[in-house]
């Protein structure tokens, strides 16, 4: 049978572990979750983004002349402007982020430079549809339309190439944290 103590020398197994963390620092966890709190912060005007693109799909489609069109591309750089914005807010956000831990602060600037690459594929992508918006007639609307779906294109293999490294800074945080792998969203 284990000898047994006198009850004011016990001390919790829970409390010695937290006061050996809290002497060492800032744990791993609390900044691990500093940084998803602000990374996180894309789900909700991501959603926002993609219920806007969806209605000017929608209303791309309906599309009859040339003023319409224009309006359509109005909302879609609107939208996108809109997404810019929070994205460079986010930027911002991730580079005032306190973190301590070297392994955390490399995963946070390496996550920084894949929002700006977002931001500046997402500004290309407007630029080209500016092109559409500000068409002066329709017979150089083909041209116009020819040349933003060049400049989209672009735009979009910035973007899947970028959430190919985005995906990957996520899991390489995710699992540095102690979290288990992301499942995917399709």
């Amino acid at each position: 049978m284990p000898k047994l103590r006198p009850r004011s020398l016990m001390v919790p197994a829970g409390v010695t572990i937290a006061l050996i963390l809290s002497s060492c620092g800032e744990s791993r966890v609390s900044q691990c979750n500093r940084l998803a709190e602000v990374v996180n912060q894309t789900q909700g005007f991501m959603q926002e983004f993609e219920a806007e693109i969806q209605s000017f799909s929608n209303n791309a489609a309906a599309v009859q002349n040339i003023a319409d069109i224009k309006d359509a591309a109005t909302q879609y750089t609107e939208a996108v402007n809109k997404v810019v914005t929070s994205l460079d807010g986010l930027a911002g956000d991730l580079k005032t982020t306190d973190l301590s831990d070297e392994s955390l602060v490399m995963f946070r600037d390496d996550y920084v430079g894949v929002v700006q690459g977002f931001s500046g594929a997402l500004t290309q992508a407007s630029g080209a549809m500016e092109l559409v918006k500000t068409v002066e007639s329709e017979a150089a609307l083909p041209a116009r339309i020819e040349e933003s779906q060049e400049k989209t294109m672009e735009a979009v293999n910035s973007i899947e190439e970028l959430s190919v490294t985005e995906s990957s800074i996520i899991n390489d945080v995710n699992s540095y944290c102690g979290v288990g792998p992301q499942e995917s969203e399709e």
